[in-house]
C-alpha cells in the first residue's frame, strides 16, 4: 500500500467517524429551526416549499420531521405533505404535523375569492430530537 493510498483511507475512515458522531448529536439534539414566510397566494393556487432547495443547511438533517403551520390569516389552507397526506389548516389557527418526513410541503390557498396576505402565514420546520416514547414507539 502506498502512502497516497494509505492517506486517503485515513481520510475515509476520518469522514465516515465524523457522520457518526453528527448523526447522535442530531440524534439527542435536533436541527436548528428553519423558517418559511410564503408570499402572496392566490386565491385556489399552490405555494410549494422543498426543504432541501429553499434551506441548504437543512441538508445534513434529512428528513426534517416537524412542521408548525401558524395561519394568522382569513382564508383556510390545505397543506399537502410529500404529494400524499393532506391537511387542513383553518383561517387564525396553528397547525402542527410530526414524525412524518418532509420532502415536499405543498400549501393550496381554499379560498376562491381572496389572496393571502404576506407575512401572515409562517411554516416553522425542524427534525426533532428522539426522544425515549419515539425510540420505543419506532421499535
Amino acid at each position: 500500500m502506498s502512502n497516497g493510498n494509505f492517506f486517503q483511507v485515513a481520510n475515509v475512515k476520518q469522514r465516515q467517524r465524523t457522520y457518526l458522531v453528527r448523526q447522535e448529536r442530531i440524534k439527542r439534539e435536533g436541527s436548528q429551526y428553519f423558517t418559511y414566510p410564503p408570499g402572496i397566494i392566490a386565491a385556489t393556487e399552490t405555494d410549494v416549499l422543498i426543504p432541501s432547495v429553499y434551506f441548504p443547511a437543512s441538508k445534513k438533517y434529512e428528513p426534517l420531521d416537524f412542521v408548525e403551520i401558524v395561519n394568522n390569516d382569513v382564508v383556510n389552507l390545505s397543506i399537502a405533505v410529500n404529494g400524499q397526506d393532506s391537511f387542513v389548516c383553518l383561517a387564525g389557527t396553528i397547525r402542527t404535523i410530526e414524525n412524518m418526513p418532509l420532502w415536499e410541503i405543498r400549501i393550496t390557498n381554499n379560498d376562491g375569492l381572496t389572496n393571502t396576505v404576506a407575512g401572515k402565514i409562517t411554516l416553522t420546520l425542524q427534525r426533532q430530537p428522539l426522544t425515549m416514547d419515539k425510540w420505543i414507539r419506532n421499535r
